[in-house]
């Protein structure tokens, strides 16, 4: 008798456990998020003479697909704070011939990235996570990226939802080289070698807040 009634009350209770996570798995959301690239590398980090654009404002927009624990995102940001510069400017190389690679670093300027994502939840648990692409648009070579986050939420009820996330990506940068010639710490010549490309990366960290559409 006893088994009986546990097992018509679980049949009953975990269904009514598992709603607030099935609607939240069946709705579509909108909301800001806010986020701080922590460490980068070469072509997307800054060299200490430029000024530092590092924090991200934007808004992302989820859609459920595949049956409903994985969701499509369409996110957005934008990097307009400038954080300063931390030394002065340096010299000209000295005397000599250099292969020199030009580009305009990614955090030393204004930004805005897009991308697409894939976001799966894992079970029951408060964890997802997803892949995806985008690109940062920029001025000089915009950066295509591949990208792997991962996030926590921190408080979800039937409306809202708050998370904690953090994401590594894999960006491609392109360099335009040359062969140059100093002398006397001025440059005399210049010859164009064409444009090189190679990968370079970023993490990140942010909060997001997702609402009920």
């Amino acid at each position: 008798m006893l088994k009986t009634l546990l097992v018509r009350s679980s049949r009953i209770l975990l269904p009514a456990a598992l709603v607030p996570t099935l609607a939240w798995s069946q709705q579509a959301t909108l909301g800001p998020t806010l986020t701080q690239i922590l460490s980068s590398g070469k072509g997307v980090a800054r060299n200490c003479i430029q000024p530092e654009y590092g924090t991200g404002l934007g808004a992302r927009f989820s859609v459920p697909v595949l049956g409903g624990r994985t969701s499509l995102q369409l996110a957005g940001r934008g990097y307009w704070l400038d954080r300063g510069s931390e030394c002065v400017d340096g010299f000209p190389p000295p005397d000599g011939t250099y292969i020199q690679e030009d580009r305009i670093n990614l955090l030393s300027r204004s930004f805005i990235t897009t991308d697409v994502r894939l976001v799966s939840r894992l079970g029951e648990a408060p964890l997802n996570l997803g892949v995806g692409g985008g690109n940062a648009w920029h001025e000089g070579h915009d950066l295509p990226y591949l990208v792997l986050a991962a996030g926590i939420s921190v408080l979800d009820r039937p409306d809202v939802r708050l998370g904690l996330e953090g994401e590594y990506q894999w960006l491609r940068v392109t360099s335009d080289q040359f062969r140059r010639t100093y002398q006397n710490f001025e440059l005399v010549a210049e010859e164009p070698l064409g444009r090189v490309h190679e990968w370079s990366h970023a993490f990140i960290t942010g909060i997001t807040l997702d609402i009920h559409l």
